[in-house]
């Protein structure tokens, strides 16, 4: 459930298991630490629905799409017209810092004569000395020591996920779902892998391994060999998986698109692993057996070129083996079979020291994600590191471990010492030297430079909008690149405080309370419960835009907006996630009003005025809620909800719950279907009608339960947008209808703020 959405995804992982769309539409960083004023308090103007809907008003602008130059101390990015300052630029450039000079300086910005390029696209040849663009079904060259751009390809069809090879001199993508590798000095092409067809996918992702399964940014499910004369490669045959329709209502006769989604308990793609030659020729293939059910797509060769190195599971991903597959004469070398009774979810394949005789693996083993050392033949020689915290593997952020294999260091982030914050740390390969990079509270990511000597540090913090830092390899700061303004400097905004609370018998519970402007606690207050509330995902972090513009307008209004990580979420730990196994709802929503009844013991809360909302997760949340609990929630908004998880895809559903004939009771006690007559609340559902991820299907469904039942709601359909709305109208239009909604229904007839 991660909703990539391709380019434009929500967050950076994506899925539905990320916050609300609303969140998202408005802002796009997140999340939380101690009490204190999100958005400085000297502010004047009152926000409106038409400044929240806004992203461009309402997100900090600033550097994007950072590259390290290979065999240089110089990082690229993309940056936005006028905020980088370098030389006033006019519109997007890419820009390049050099960290040895501290001096920036713009490397390309497309003129009248150049080339339509999509910057974004932009990719470093492995030797520096150029950039690859795609654009206008093209691929596109530019040198750096000509500055000249020149097109490498004239052939028909679409490039896709394009990568140099190791040398440079060949480029491979895939293309009709085949793989072909191009020459970049003469532009020939060779097609690799000739058995693609709409349903046969090679190197490429489908939808439900592409939104459930991989780390990376992009949909490429091949990998260049070292040496550069072979490429391994993933195919997905999806013949067997079911093909759902998604209606296109928008033009004057409706069409239907079919997408292949296999629902819990379906024929899943039959995943199997190649390698071949870039001369040609015949390949050889690893086809799963033994109860093998998924193949990891991030997947990388052993530094000699001699192994891929690949991850399979089970059905139930209870099972994940590693394979050192020879990719010359295909002996399988196993030397690891990790177990858990619950699932696994560190899906990355093993990290191999500079001479390939040891790796470093991630595991959950001891309910917290760490490193450990292993031979080549899967000896296990040392854990690195240990501890109540676990190293973050967030989805869609690219690379969370990195290595320095020339002066033999691991880098990482980490959930120490504070699980609501990410800090960046190193330690040896032989488990020395453990120290912490970053400094600062807040959430860090980071990007090691090629040699090793420096650090990219992304930093925010819930009073410090995002900074690109440049740090050395001990994390003394460099320089740094850019610092984003407070977009919402100027205007009337709350306060936001973080709340720690203990289940009875059970763990703590981090939540964040957000209150208006002008708080009097003498009075009585509305209170909107924001949901997320599932797997994989935490929302309570010390981040910028944890309190995002809409809540803001929300305190403006009078309302009291609370957020809570129930059991269940993600970065506490395995045994604090894994009380949700097989029976999804139940042990989220227990948290969940242990929230409300902390709620409910402040003296300026109105307990007969709290709603709930939530998206993707948390809109099955929300009618979780307010069918299981339907005396607490005076009313309630939820937005693209599973509300069957029959309805919901393979990997996703059957990780958490098992397939619908090992789990009956669990389908049926968790489905907000079954329990739609409850429904006691006022009720908006939103759900956009061309949702690849959520379908309809959810929607349509639980509103029949209600009127079989004879319960009131109210419904809104956006045509054309999926699951998360991209749209400025749909933004606006939704943005509108979830306020106002809430304002009717808590602020009218109660104590007006």
């Amino acid at each position: 459930m991660r909703n990539r959405l391709r380019i434009t995804k929500l967050f950076p992982h994506r899925r539905w298991r990320h916050l609300s769309a609303v969140f998202v539409a408005a802002l796009m960083l997140a999340p939380s630490a101690p009490p204190a004023n999100l958005f400085g308090q000297g502010a004047r103007k009152e926000l409106t629905l038409e400044a929240i809907s806004s992203p461009s008003l309402m997100r900090p602008r600033g550097p994007r799409d950072f590259h390290w130059r290979p065999h240089s101390d110089e990082i690229s990015y993309l940056c936005p017209p006028g905020v980088t300052g370098v030389n006033g630029n006019a519109g997007e450039a890419i820009c390049i810092y050099n960290a040895q000079t501290l001096q920036q300086r713009i490397l390309f910005a497309p003129g009248a004569n150049t080339p339509r390029v999509s910057l974004s696209s932009y990719q470093w040849s492995p030797k520096g000395t150029g950039l690859l663009f795609a654009g206008q079904g093209k691929l596109w060259y530019w040198d750096a020591g000509s500055g000249a751009v020149r097109s490498i390809s004239d052939a028909a069809g679409e490039f896709e996920d394009p990568s140099f090879s190791p040398s440079g001199n060949r480029i491979a993508f895939t293309r009709n779902n085949n793989i072909d590798v191009m020459s970049v000095k003469t532009g020939s092409i060779r097609q690799l892998a000739t058995d693609g067809s709409a349903s046969v996918l090679d190197g490429k992702l489908d939808w439900v391994y592409g939104e459930e399964m991989s780390y990376r940014a992009t949909l490429r499910a091949y990998q260049w060999s070292p040496d550069g004369k072979s490429i391994a490669y993933l195919q997905l045959n999806d013949g067997p998986v079911f093909q759902y329709p998604i209606d296109l209502f928008l033009q004057d006769h409706t069409r239907v698109r079919l997408q292949r989604f296999p629902q819990a308990g379906d024929a899943n793609p039959v995943a199997s692993m190649h390698v071949v030659s870039v001369e040609g020729g015949a390949g050889i293939t690893y086809q799963l057996t033994d109860g093998e059910e998924y193949v990891s797509p991030d997947f990388e060769w052993t530094p000699d070129s001699r192994d891929v190195c690949f991850l399979t599971l089970n059905r139930g991903q209870t099972r994940e083996t590693v394979h050192l597959w020879d990719a010359r004469s295909g002996a399988d070398q196993r030397p690891v079979v990790e177990h858990d009774r619950y699932w696994i979810n560190s899906l990355l394949p093993p990290l191999f020291s500079r001479n390939g005789r040891r790796f470093l693996w991630l595991s959950e083993r001891d309910g917290w994600i760490h490193l450990y050392l292993y031979t080549r033949q899967g000896r296990m020689l040392k854990k690195l590191t240990s501890g109540h915290w676990m190293i973050d593997l967030p989805i869609f952020q690219g690379a969370t471990v990195q290595l320095d294999r020339k002066h033999g260091w691991v880098y990482f982030q980490a959930t120490r010492p504070d699980p609501r914050e990410r800090q960046v740390y190193r330690v040896r390969f032989d488990g020395s030297g453990f120290e912490q990079i970053t400094l600062g509270h807040g959430t860090h990511t980071f990007m090691l430079s090629p040699d090793g000597r420096f650090l990219l540090d992304r930093f925010s913090a819930l009073n410090t909008p995002p900074q690109s830092l440049l740090l050395r390899a001990d994390g003394k700061l460099a320089a740094a690149i850019y610092r984003a303004g407070d977009p919402l400097e100027g205007y009337v905004t709350g306060t936001t405080q973080f709340v720690t609370m203990k289940v009875p018998g059970g763990p703590l519970l981090y939540a964040r309370l957000v209150k208006p402007p002008h708080f009097d606690p003498n009075k009585k207050y509305p209170v909107i419960v924001d949901v997320y509330g599932g797997p994989s995902i935490q929302v309570v972090r010390n981040q910028w835009g944890v309190t995002s513009p809409l809540d803001q307008l929300f305190a403006d209004h009078g309302f009291l907006v609370w957020q809570l990580d129930n059991r269940g979420s993600w970065g506490r730990g395995h045994a604090f996630e894994t009380v949700i196994f097989k029976d999804l709802g139940k042990h989220e929503l227990e948290d969940q009003l242990t929230g409300v009844r902390y709620l409910e013991s402040l003296p300026y809360v109105d307990p007969n005025r709290i709603g709930i909302w939530g998206w993707s997760y948390g809109g099955y949340m929300t009618l979780y809620a307010v069918t299981h609990a339907p005396a607490v929630f005076k009313c309630a908004v939820a937005g693209a909800p599973v509300t069957d998880w029959h309805y919901y895809d393979t990997i996703y559903t059957e990780r958490y719950m098992r397939t619908p004939k090992e789990n009956p009771v669990g389908y049926a006690e968790s489905s907000d279907v079954r329990a739609a007559s409850r429904l006691r609340a006022k009720l908006l559902v939103i759900h956009g009608t061309s949702d690849d991820n959520v379908h309809l299907q959810n929607t349509i469904n639980f509103i029949q339960a209600l009127i079989d039942a004879r319960v009131p709601y109210q419904l809104y359909l956006q045509p054309a947008e999926s699951h998360g709305f991209l749209k400025p109208a749909s933004i606006y239009y939704r943005n509108m209808r979830v306020f106002d909604f809430f304002e009717q229904n808590l602020l009218t007839g109660g104590e007006q703020n």
